[in-house]
């Protein structure tokens, strides 16, 4: 079977003038020099960004990827952003905040460059373009927000632009295997874009099919990372995926939820009409059957990705997990060529872009709405009281802590009194609390940090969900729990009622499974605990243990 390969077959009259040329070289740096500065407008770092701040810098220290010396918990989604971060800090010498910043600001920039080049060359880069779906992203809050945040959301936008582009360039005859070892990164970026990969790679092998034997290489080249990533994984922190993943639940069901969170995004925007005005054009304008592939692949993909989105519940953070769908099913549409029709429907897309940037914004009071979905960034420009935190330190003076982390010792929970911390721990301090990011950032990397939310801590992320609130806030792991797994054997505490139920869980933590989960993450990594890590991974990721003590946090 011959690829499917197609010249460029646009009418004479629109042919290479210099000026088209020249036109769309202006569209394309104007997109992305609105993005820059949009996006640089709206700088910060969230408080999840400084959970990977933390461990990056575990990681440059020599203490390994892990969030507390001494406890092997994978506490970022993205791999390869934990490391991208890692290697240009380690390079630079910089702030690993600062740098997320200004990582995350490239890649979307990058991102936005790469989706609008890749539509002109699907649609025949020679003929005059006018901006269609890029305004959609241009004119988007959220797009400005995630921009940065510190979180890996700009490289997500990157990679799926990047893959666009090298798929098209791939149609048209360009090289291969660019396209596959790239669509490989897909779970190392973010593991449900592995959902975009098989959409992609097979529109590849349709348009490209170079036989049966060429076809398994390309497969086996373009896993062969991701492949062995996984089994480090699995032997170095004992599980098939990231700790978030638990902790959050996303193999659970939350049709409901995900409706809403959807539709908080597509309504705050009123995003129906300009997405119905410009994706049904990008599907008119194709001449060939391989630009009707081309085309149908990011869209199928989206699509895809919103069912997953709806089904893991969205998000708590406004509009971030909506951002890679939007993406997505407008690369086809970022620009079309100009005609009169599209002439007409860039104009009012245009006017809605306007008002949109200008008007449009998340309706809720203390930046946090009813459903428990937030204006991450709003809500922590006001706790900060700085119109761009980038670094850690104004979330740190925000939340200013009465521990002397230089002469404090012991086992510090909320709500109880302070005790002695159990002697085979590697610290000499450590403190427990909800808001990770900034907590972490207060202590030096020698302190323990426990996350009673479970993103950074094993016994946490196992437990069955407690609440039915906010999405990644329902494992309120309970004082009693921290307690029994921290304190030194023989301490009394003042609350008896209290002591029984640290006594019951201990006990609970010395059978079953438990002694399993927390060797995997604490035992030394000898050759043999990474082989029962490795072998244990299933059985250990499918483990939970419900609580009734558990209090939903407010």
């Amino acid at each position: 079977m011959r690829p499917l390969i197609y010249a460029d077959r646009a009418p004479a009259a629109t042919r290479s003038p210099r000026r088209a040329r020249l036109w769309n070289g202006v569209i394309t740096v104007a997109a992305a020099a609105v993005m820059a500065f949009a996006g640089w407008q709206n700088r910060w770092i969230s408080d999840d960004g400084l959970i990977a701040v933390r461990t990056v810098q575990q990681l440059l220290s020599g203490h390994g990827p892990v969030f507390n010396i001494g406890e092997r918990v994978e506490a970022n989604t993205s791999t390869a952003w934990t490391y991208l971060i890692a290697l240009i800090s380690w390079l630079t010498q910089g702030d690993v905040a600062y740098v997320s910043v200004l990582l995350g600001l490239v890649c979307t920039v990058g991102a936005v460059t790469f989706a609008v080049v890749g539509a002109m060359l699907l649609h025949g880069g020679s003929r005059w373009f006018l901006p269609a779906g890029v305004l959609v992203v241009l004119a988007l809050p959220p797009f400005w927000e995630y921009a940065t945040s510190g979180l890996e959301t700009g490289l997500a936008f990157l990679w799926i632009s990047v893959s666009w582009w090298l798929l098209v360039r791939a149609a048209s005859g360009g090289p291969v295997r660019p396209l596959v070892f790239v669509l490989g990164l897909a779970p190392l970026v973010r593991p449900e874009l592995a959902l975009v990969y098989p959409i992609f790679f097979g529109a590849l092998l349709v348009l490209r099919w170079p036989g049966w034997w060429s076809a398994a290489r390309w497969f086996a080249m373009s896993l062969a990372l991701p492949a062995a990533y996984q089994i480090f994984r699995m032997g170095y922190y004992g599980l098939l995926v990231p700790n978030t993943a638990l902790a959050k639940e996303a193999g659970e069901a939350r049709w409901a939820r995900g409706l809403l969170y959807a539709g908080d995004t597509v309504l705050t925007y009123q995003l129906v009409g300009p997405l119905l005005a410009v994706i049904p054009l990008s599907l008119w304008a194709f001449r060939t059957r391989r630009d009707l592939i081309v085309s149908m692949a990011p869209l199928l993909a989206g699509i895809l990705m919103l069912l997953y989105v709806l089904r893991v519940g969205g998000d708590f953070m406004h509009g971030r997990m909506m951002l890679p769908v939007l993406l997505l099913v407008l690369l086809p549409a970022m620009v079309l060529p100009l005609r009169a029709l599209t002439a007409l429907t860039c104009t009012v897309v245009t006017l809605w872009a306007v008002v949109c940037a200008v008007a449009f914004d998340v309706p809720y009071e203390q930046a946090v709405g009813p459903d428990g979905i937030a204006d991450e960034r709003g809500f922590y420009v006001v706790q900060t009281k700085d119109p761009h935190p980038v670094t850690a330190t104004p979330y740190v003076r925000a939340s200013p802590n009465p521990l002397n982390a230089v002469h404090a010792t012991g086992l510090h929970v909320p709500d109880t009194v302070p005790v002695p911390l159990r002697p085979d721990q590697p610290a000499r301090l450590a403190v427990a609390g909800k808001v990770l990011g900034t907590l972490g950032a207060s202590f030096p990397l020698d302190v323990l940090v426990v996350d009673q939310l479970g993103l950074a801590n094993a016994l946490g992320s196992h437990m069955a969900l407690a609440c039915g609130q906010r999405v990644g806030h329902e494992k309120p792991l309970p004082a009693a729990y921290v307690l029994a797994d921290y304190m030194a054997p023989g301490t009394r505490l003042p609350d008896e009622r209290l002591q029984a139920e640290v006594q019951r869980i201990r006990s609970e933590l010395a059978t079953g499974r438990f002694p399993d989960l927390l060797d995997a993450t604490r035992a030394p990594l000898t050759p043999r605990r990474f082989w029962d890590n490795l072998v244990g991974a299933p059985a250990r990721t499918a483990f939970r243990f419900s609580t009734t003590t558990a209090p939903c946090p407010s």
